[in-house]
């Protein structure tokens, strides 16, 4: 999967990085999930949320609330999507369902 989008670049949302590094406590390998997570943003920079991310999201949030659909209880997801969406990334995601009517958005879940 990762190796189909490797040649446009790989990169890691701010969010995605501190959801990532919050469930390195969780596991039975702190250290071992610690290493590879920096390994990864060694070769996967991390893309900020600034205020240009922070104004996409809002524009996605108003839109997707005035067609009724749920914002605030993914409004990390949002987040990542925003950031995607800015920096013209592919969001690579196992949870399609988070993401799939947000308008702009390209998604990789590995599916056929």
């Amino acid at each position: 999967m990762i190796g189909q989008l490797a040649p446009a670049g790989l990169a890691l949302s701010a969010v995605s990085y501190m959801e990532a590094y919050q469930g390195i406590g969780r596991g039975q390998d702190p250290a071992g999930d610690s290493a590879a997570l920096q390994a990864l943003v060694g070769i996967a920079p991390i893309l900020p949320f600034s205020a240009v991310e922070a104004r996409r999201c809002a524009r996605i949030r108003e839109s997707l609330r005035q067609q009724g659909r749920r914002i605030h209880s993914r409004a990390l997801d949002l987040m990542i999507a925003a950031t995607a969406i800015e920096h013209d990334r592919t969001l690579v995601t196992r949870n399609r369902h988070d993401y799939q009517d947000v308008p702009g958005l390209m998604l990789y879940d590995g599916r056929p």
